[in-house]
């Protein structure tokens, strides 16, 4: 795992973190110097010198895949091929708690859902912390819409976390 910490963040790059939210929010920006194009189901992040981050976002929930591509490419990413690793992608899962209720010996059983943001590591320096701002915008994102039902659950986990192949 890479711990290396690069100097470049979201906030000494307003206009990058602006046109990072506009590609989460599945709209287009054509004016800048960081472009968000749609391409049939996919919004493409374009960088000059750079290769495009293409991302997808399942219509019918928080689930988003994101992939570099070169920018010469045409040929989008393939979602439901196995094979093709996506640089950006969510795992879901959950667990059951014990909570205990004060002033008794009840113990009641309840479950937390954790969603963790994927990213993969990038030899190249700047693919790789876009990879981490991304998976740490769509987070926070959905950190900020997670519903739960206290009865039965409990707040759900949101993690940002590097995949370890």
């Amino acid at each position: 795992m890479n711990n290396q910490q690069y100097p470049t963040s979201v906030v000494n790059l307003p206009s990058l973190e602006l046109t990072l939210n506009i590609l989460i929010n599945r709209q287009e920006k054509d004016w800048g110097c960081f472009k968000v194009i749609k391409e049939e189901d996919f919004y493409a992040l374009y960088i000059p010198s750079m290769d495009s981050f293409k991302l997808f976002k399942n219509p019918k929930s928080e689930n988003y895949r994101g992939y570099w591509r070169n920018y010469l490419s045409e040929v989008l990413p393939d979602v439901k091929n196995r094979a093709e690793k996506p640089d950006v992608f969510l795992r879901n899962r959950s667990k059951q708690i014990d909570e205990k209720k004060k002033n008794s010996s009840l113990t009641i059983r309840k479950k937390q859902r954790i969603i963790d943001v994927k990213y993969r590591y990038n030899p190249c320096p700047e693919m790789y912390r876009l990879n981490q701002m991304i998976a740490k915008l769509i987070r926070d994102r959905i950190a900020s819409n997670a519903t739960f039902d206290p009865a039965t659950e409990i707040m759900p986990l949101v993690l940002a976390t590097e995949v370890e192949d």
